[in-house]
């Protein structure tokens, strides 16, 4: 799911010629790609998709740690946590819900 994310992030930033990224840091890479793609909230904004956007730094982090601290890329032994199914199913939908919102917001870009 990570991997999906940061090469959605990735393509993001590559459409808008943006080169200064570091692969592997999906927290600054989606800090990048909001501010390219001017998804930061005004005063203006209905208070409800503020609070969504503030939503998705939360899914970023959790996805990262989760990546991070459960995977097979890194060897953590019988640490490893067990997540059951519907936690396993949640973890894996919001990641392809936030991908799909960012390459809508690639497409409706005035790039």
């Amino acid at each position: 799911v990570r991997t999906v994310i940061e090469e959605v992030l990735i393509k993001g930033l590559e459409d808008l010629h943006f080169v200064q990224y570091k692969k592997g840091d999906i927290n600054n890479l989606y800090k990048n790609f909001s501010q390219l793609y001017q998804m930061e909230t005004n005063k203006d904004m209905d208070l409800r998709v503020k609070e969504l956007l503030s939503g998705l730094n939360k899914i970023i982090d959790a996805i990262a740690r989760m990546r991070n601290s459960n995977s097979d890329a890194h060897g953590v032994g019988s640490k490893r946590i067990n997540l059951k199914t519907h936690h396993a199913r949640l973890f894996v939908n919001s990641g392809i819900i936030f991908a799909d919102f960012l390459i809508e917001i690639m497409n409706n870009s005035n790039k």
